[in-house]
């Protein structure tokens, strides 16, 4: 009975959302704690005492889910170590077993009053682990957040100060252009074409946009793409950019730099492996959107041996793996929150990586006219 319960609340958590590791401990904490609960009250000895104690039974019960709802957080959106999930997953079923071995006990059959000690120790230790490990993943869970958004705050202050650097520039441009005029007007007065025409080329030059950096009109992107060209530009690894979007996206900032920015953080580090002169170090971004879809594509030379796990899944090659190889699992979990589709490949040296987001809808105010960019910085 206590198997076929435990069965139907596991296939129960199913229909709600998170974390499937944190689905299944709590479906076995549940089963834990219905089974817990039941066998908490004394023994009675008579229909009346029996009803008495199942009444009280089901309040206890009621009783420890609301207390769980106001105590509780998160959803199990943090992280843990394997071997605490272990121990998440034991506790629940040592539980459940070490009382059903001492249900047979002669010294409990001797003095049943005595045998409600033992459930309500179990109880409580599940109750305090459950909780314990709800706060931690919450408290890990709203660190991520707080670090995401210093994250976006950087590349949102690079941005502003590519764009008050530029607007320094033409303010001085502005203000030496009449002297600028009068110098050409004496040169050409003067009989000199050919240094007057060597000028004009430069003004020129000067008045173009700046080739190094990421202009579509799409704030977000732009600040991401810039920040991460400047880094990767001191470690002498260049971009080629074909973007094709509209400068206004109804798409969270926080998924879109969680996907990106992982994305980019991978390639500009596998790029930083590569030591001989061929292939060359360069990164590549494709990014369009079209019937509201999203479509992303980063393509970057490697030169280590790209290592999977038994379920395919890429593992890192750095020593410690619990600490590096979590920006593509965060990426397949963004992506999958958002309904997406994702693909990775890697081949003849070159990384691959792919998604496509639907259902991004452009504001109704925002402009008919997309900003086409195709650069190699």
């Amino acid at each position: 009975m206590i198997t076929v319960n435990t069965g139907l609340i596991l296939l129960l958590s199913l229909l709600y959302a998170g974390e499937r590791k944190w689905k299944g401990y709590s479906a076995l904490f549940i089963a834990a704690l219905l089974f817990l609960n039941d066998t908490v009250i004394p023994f009675a000895f008579s229909d009346v005492g029996y009803l008495v104690n199942l009444v009280f039974s089901k309040l206890l019960m009621l009783l420890l889910v609301f207390v769980l709802l106001r105590v509780t957080k998160g959803d199990g959106s943090g992280t843990l170590a394997g071997w605490y999930w272990c121990l998440l997953f034991l506790c629940p079923l040592l539980s459940i077993t070490t009382l059903l071995q001492l249900s047979n006990n002669l010294f409990f059959r001797s003095y049943p009053q005595l045998f409600p000690v033992i459930p309500s120790l179990l109880l409580a230790i599940n109750l305090l682990i459950y909780v314990l490990s709800d706060r931690i993943m919450h408290a890990q869970s709203e660190r991520s957040k707080r670090l995401l958004l210093e994250q976006q705050n950087i590349y949102y202050l690079n941005q502003y100060h590519m764009i008050q650097s530029m607007q320094e520039d033409s303010f001085k441009f502005q203000h030496d252009f009449k002297h600028i005029l009068l110098g050409l007007r004496v040169k050409l007065d003067s009989g000199e074409p050919d240094a007057t025409a060597q000028e004009l080329d430069t003004l020129l030059g000067r008045l173009e946009p700046d080739a190094y950096s990421c202009n579509t009109g799409n704030l977000v992107v732009d600040s991401m793409l810039n920040y991460k060209i400047q880094n990767a530009a001191r470690h002498g690894i260049s971009f080629f950019l074909e973007l094709t979007i509209p400068p206004q996206l109804t798409l969270d900032t926080a998924a879109l730099c969680v996907i990106l920015g992982n994305a980019l953080d991978n390639a500009i580090e596998a790029c930083q492996g590569i030591t001989e002169p061929e292939p060359e170090r360069q990164i590549t971004v494709h990014m369009h959107y079209l019937n509201d879809s999203l479509f992303v594509r980063i393509r970057n030379p490697y030169a280590h041996t790209v290592q999977t796990g038994p379920f395919g899944d890429i593992r890192s090659t750095k020593a410690d793996h619990r600490s590096h190889g979590i920006g593509l699992k965060n990426i397949k979990k963004t992506i999958e929150a958002l309904n997406g589709l994702l693909d990775i490949s890697y081949e003849d040296g070159i990384f691959q990586i792919e998604w496509v987001l639907f259902g991004i809808e452009r504001p109704h105010s925002a402009s008919a006219l997309w900003n086409l960019q195709e650069v190699e910085l």
